[in-house]
């Protein structure tokens, strides 16, 4: 069921608070997924790369899904380390791991 809610956010720019600290500016976009785990195998091919994938966020509509890097998720915020495209179900996969 997708029945929990996300937050993709796309970096839309930077700028300068008043003491000279580099802020980023996102857009936001809010949708419907359903959290998985992540496969152990994909988990240790991962972590050999240097990669610590925690959850996957599977979107009932691949139209919801332009590039996004990170993903907003009960107030963690997560870095998209892969994409899985499947055309035949019109879905996408967003493999994440957690962002310090």
């Amino acid at each position: 069921m997708y029945d929990d809610i996300a937050i993709l956010k796309k970096q839309t720019g930077k700028t300068y608070d008043s003491v000279g600290n580099q802020v980023i500016t996102y857009e936001d976009t809010t949708v419907y997924v359903q959290p998985r785990g992540v496969y152990h195998s994909e988990f240790y091919s991962a972590a050999q790369a240097g990669l610590q994938p925690s959850i996957t966020f599977r979107i009932a509509n691949r139209a919801d899904y332009s590039g996004q890097k990170l993903v907003e998720y009960k107030g963690v915020l997560y870095q998209v380390t892969r994409v899985d495209w499947n055309a035949q179900r019109d879905r996408v996969d967003l493999v994440c791991e957690e962002r310090a």
